[in-house]
């Protein structure tokens, strides 16, 4: 059997993994790490593949703190946030985020932006002119 790639998501909430099929958890290892700002547990995930840090509940604050402090400066990270704006999202590609997916298109982007970013590429969501200027993604 093909061992699990494990993958760290930063959030505030664990309601995102609601709406996920079963069967990308028998594809990939989730683990739900704590978003605390001055001591992030990337600790116990061992060797990440990949991290997803949603900003939509965790600010951009987060985001930037794991760009210049984390240990892990290799390893690819997936933002998740509302923003439809291409300017907004280059700036992030730009700093090093591998990709970018909206809250809204998470469940349905999730599996092909993970199989894309962890084979080398880049993945910006697909649905950006769906959602924008829909005022009820703002927060």
């Amino acid at each position: 059997m093909k061992e699990l790639r494990n993958i760290a998501f930063y959030s505030r909430s664990n309601e995102v993994f609601e709406c996920l099929e079963e069967e990308i958890f028998q594809r990939w290892n989730f683990f739900l790490t704590s978003p605390d700002l001055a001591s992030p547990k990337l600790d116990r995930v061992f060797n990440p593949s990949l991290l997803i840090i949603d900003t939509y509940s965790l600010g951009m604050e987060f985001l930037e703190f794991i760009f210049k402090h984390s240990r892990y400066k290799t390893t690819p990270i997936l933002v998740l946030d509302f923003y439809t704006e291409k300017p907004f999202i280059e700036n992030l590609i730009d700093k090093g985020a591998a990709g970018y997916l909206l809250v809204h298109s998470f469940a349905d982007e999730l599996d092909i932006a993970m199989t894309m970013i962890l084979g080398g590429k880049n993945y910006i969501s697909n649905q950006l002119e769906i959602y924008k200027g829909n005022t009820y993604l703002i927060k």
